[in-house]
């Protein structure tokens, strides 16, 4: 089984890998093939994503390399991008929406770079209540999807990422409420291994309450590791199809340059 993934970060934003170096590390591991999506800018934090000047240089040797390399791996030019940015989409292969921080009384609080600084999110910005915490975050979720129509909704519950989120049915009901919303704008969700590499879980995320609901709403997946080093292009991928498999989904999709192909599971 081959696979493609179209979540990766260079040393563009905050990966350690060239572009050139994870193009070579994916016809290495035999990848269907690999898309780039760098951190789009967000003023609010700088420390972790691209220069506004550097897009189109990003874009630049994307595509130098997409047609030096295009007998042998497709190569895609995508972004991640936050709720906080504004980019101009067209430029882009594909978006992926994701939510890394809170903004709340004028303050940013990143959500998923640390534990503390998502207790301290916790404590200062909503009183202790991680339920509310939970509501604000997937609100700005499905308001990302709404308002700029990705085309794979990315680390939907990444807040799950430390282990402070409750796993019961009070935090399930609110993830699943705003995946049946968001889903109504864009039904590809990304199963995302990057936690694992990382060492933070065991599992990917979406959890699987939430693959399942996803399932049973008629939502679609794809599989991304949302490398930040070349090495883990594809880690844990072939046990998110057994994950998939085992919940009744029957394909996963790979991005063909315009849309999704769907692979029989």
């Amino acid at each position: 089984m081959r696979f493609l993934n179209l979540h990766n970060h260079t040393v563009y934003s905050d990966g350690i890998g060239t572009v050139k170096e994870n193009i070579e590390a994916a016809i290495s591991k035999n990848m269907l093939g690999i898309g780039f999506s760098d951190h789009s800018y967000t003023p609010c934090d700088t420390s972790y994503c691209m220069k506004k000047e550097d897009y189109d240089k990003y874009l630049a040797e994307i595509g130098e390399l997409k047609q030096m390399y295009k007998e042998i791996i497709p190569v895609y030019a995508g972004i991640e991008m936050d709720y906080y940015s504004e980019i101009d989409k067209s430029k882009f292969d594909y978006v992926i929406a994701s939510v890394h921080y809170i903004i709340k009384d004028n303050i940013c609080y990143p959500i998923d770079h640390s534990a503390k600084q998502q207790l301290d999110c916790i404590a200062d910005a909503f009183d202790g209540d991680v339920y509310k915490m939970a509501e604000w975050y997937y609100d700005l979720v499905v308001d990302h999807v709404k308002k700029n129509k990705p085309d794979v909704v990315g680390h939907f519950d990444v807040i799950s990422k430390f282990g402070i989120m409750p796993e019961d049915d009070k935090y399930f009901s609110i993830a699943a409420k705003a995946m049946a919303e968001a889903a109504k704008y864009c039904d590809m969700f990304e199963i995302n291994t990057g936690a694992i590499a990382r060492g933070y879980k065991t599992l990917p995320y979406p959890h699987k309450r939430l693959l399942e609901e996803l399932y049973n709403i008629g939502g679609k997946v794809c599989i991304n590791a949302d490398s930040h080093n070349p090495q883990f292009l594809d880690l844990f991928f072939k046990e998110s199809v057994d994950l998939l498999r085992e919940i009744g989904f029957k394909c996963y999709y790979v991005f063909n340059g315009n849309g999704f192909d769907a692979i029989e599971i």
